[in-house]
């Protein structure tokens, strides 16, 4: 029988058929594991980069405001809940009192903001402020907010929320042996770090920035 020329129309036999099926299966189910793996990948870093801008905004008057300080209070604030118990020097490392001058003709003196940021042991950090104006001859005192929440979720542990440099960029240690508070009170640099949690279980986020007091000479 002359077969030139004639298609073997035998087709795929069960065995080649589950074997193609098998191997269809292995290749989506890597092809769907990476995509998982990529569009998690994604996710998180999506999620990371809006918790630190969140961060970055809500701590922005707070950098904003010590740029602007003119003083460093060399004792704790009274009448304060943004700030743990404690004494200075050792407190400046959670803790910051500052005067914002704002001087009118004729008025060095007033009127003025006294800031107080404080991180509490409950990873909160808080802000006291309190505004001077002028009223006649007198520089008039108006409670803003006391204890008002900046940013939750703070851990910072024994990372201390401020550190503190002198002109020369030495860091000042307020537990070393002998430390004043005069030396943080002339500070010409705040740098602030913070690590947050923004949500159960996601790893920490850290933030820094080193701020200038240009107005604390």
């Amino acid at each position: 029988m002359n077969t030139v020329g004639r298609r073997d129309e035998r087709g795929f036999t069960l065995v080649e058929l589950t074997v193609a099926l098998m191997l269809m299966g292995i290749v989506s189910a890597l092809l769907f594991g990476f995509l998982v793996s990529v569009l998690r990948t994604t996710t998180t870093a999506t999620s990371d980069t809006q918790a630190e801008q969140a961060i970055e905004l809500a701590l922005r008057p707070m950098t904003q405001d010590l740029r602007g300080a003119s003083s460093i209070a060399s004792a704790y604030p009274m009448a304060t809940t943004s700030c743990a118990a404690g004494s200075y020097p050792t407190g400046y490392a959670n803790c910051v009192s500052f005067t914002i001058s704002r001087p009118a003709f004729g008025q060095l003196t007033c009127p003025k903001s006294v800031v107080v940021y404080g991180l509490k042991p409950d990873g909160v950090i808080r802000v006291d402020r309190t505004d001077y104006r002028v009223v006649g001859a007198s520089c008039v005192a108006t409670q803003l907010y006391i204890g008002r929440p900046v940013l939750s979720g703070v851990a910072n542990s024994t990372t201390p929320l401020f550190r503190y440099f002198d002109r020369f960029g030495n860091e000042l240690d307020p537990n070393a042996a002998g430390q004043s508070t005069l030396a943080f009170t002339q500070a010409e640099t705040v740098r602030v770090s913070v690590k947050v949690q923004y949500k159960k279980n996601a790893p920490l986020i850290s933030y820094t920035s080193d701020l200038a007091l240009r107005n604390n000479r």
